[in-house]
């Protein structure tokens, strides 16, 4: 089972991985053989077969008129792997050369995404990371420290990144007097003050951008792309910002 899983994440399916390691096992079989050790369907196996001949890891031999299959050394896996990781880097030479093809489709149509649910670390992060590169403006408000350890411990991450590019933030806490409270008050390019439960959310306000953080099991978030609703936001944070302390 542990052989079949790593040729399956080597990139074979799981019936060129059962028939790879039946010929293995057997050495040179009818294709009807094949289909009993190997375990899998009739109507499958000379598919299967011609797909591991093109992979280069099965051969066929031809006995008193019967053809015969046999599965060529395992080092062939590797060079299998090899072309593969060839094949990949020409890919990605490829993707490189249309990407700004591809950015200018997505930037086209960015306008139209104003308000979208993001869920997940994976699905916020880039979205947050990208809008820090070009920010200008950064106001936060209603962050708590109470939350899971790993939702303080990617915001501090977070903040040390923004702080190396030297971009600063007003951000206004719904606590104080705790270890994360503290941490953004040593923090460079950072003013923090305290309004106490101030809102169950926290927000991220990042130019025209708007970030409505849910901390749940999992990170959740409403992005808003919108100019006139983000504009309301930073208006009411900074009303918020001068009562204060």
């Amino acid at each position: 089972m542990m052989h079949e899983e790593l040729l399956k994440a080597c990139g074979l399916t799981q019936n060129e991985s059962l028939v790879y390691l039946s010929l293995l096992r057997i050495g040179k079989a009818t294709s009807s053989k094949i289909v009993k050790k190997a375990n899998i369907s009739g109507g499958k196996i000379y598919e299967t077969l011609e797909k591991l001949i093109h992979k280069g890891l099965v051969k066929t031999i031809i006995e008193n008129g019967v053809k015969n299959f046999m599965a060529n050394k395992p080092e062939m896996l590797i060079e299998y792997i090899k072309d593969k990781e060839k094949d990949l880097h020409k890919k990605e030479d490829e993707l490189k050369k249309i990407l700004p093809q591809l950015k200018s489709l997505k930037e086209h149509n960015y306008k139209l995404e104003n308000i979208s649910l993001v869920n997940g670390f994976n699905g916020i992060k880039p979205l947050i990371y990208e809008s820090l590169e070009k920010a200008q403006i950064i106001k936060i408000m209603g962050v708590t420290s109470g939350k899971d350890i790993k939702f303080n411990n990617f915001w501090r991450t977070w903040h040390r990144e923004r702080v190396a590019l030297k971009k600063k933030a007003k951000i206004i806490f719904s606590d104080r007097d705790t270890d994360y409270w503290r941490f953004f008050k040593k923090l460079k390019y950072t003013e923090v003050r305290e309004i106490l439960h101030l809102t169950p959310s926290a927000i991220l306000i990042i130019d025209e951008e708007i970030f409505i953080f849910s901390y749940e099991e999992d990170l959740t978030c409403i992005h808003i792309n919108f100019k006139s609703i983000t504009k309301s936001f930073s208006e009411f944070f900074d009303d918020l910002w001068k009562v204060s302390v």
